[in-house]
């Protein structure tokens, strides 16, 4: 996804244009640090699945829109993000 998926014009233009991103990578090799990230993985999302993508309202920290899972489709992707603004 970051590398197939984000940079493609009709995800990053949304991405640009309407969000601040944040990424959790929770497949390091420091161990404390791994366990720290996957803890608030869960606190987040209920889950220790890979990949998770949410959409958090700024203002409330409620979740907007939720995607468990990679999207191999830009325009796809692009639409969910779009449902999330909503």
């Amino acid at each position: 996804m970051e590398e197939g998926i984000f940079p493609q014009s009709a995800v990053a233009d949304v991405l640009e244009s309407n969000f601040v991103e944040a990424r959790l990578h929770n497949d390091g090799h420091d161990a404390e640090l791994k366990a720290s990230i996957q803890q608030l993985q869960q606190e987040l999302t209920g889950s220790f699945a890979a990949p998770i993508y949410l959409i958090v309202d700024p203002e409330s920290g409620k979740e907007r829109a939720r995607r468990d899972g990679a999207m191999r489709d830009a325009a796809s992707f692009a639409a969910w993000l779009q449902s999330g603004l909503q």
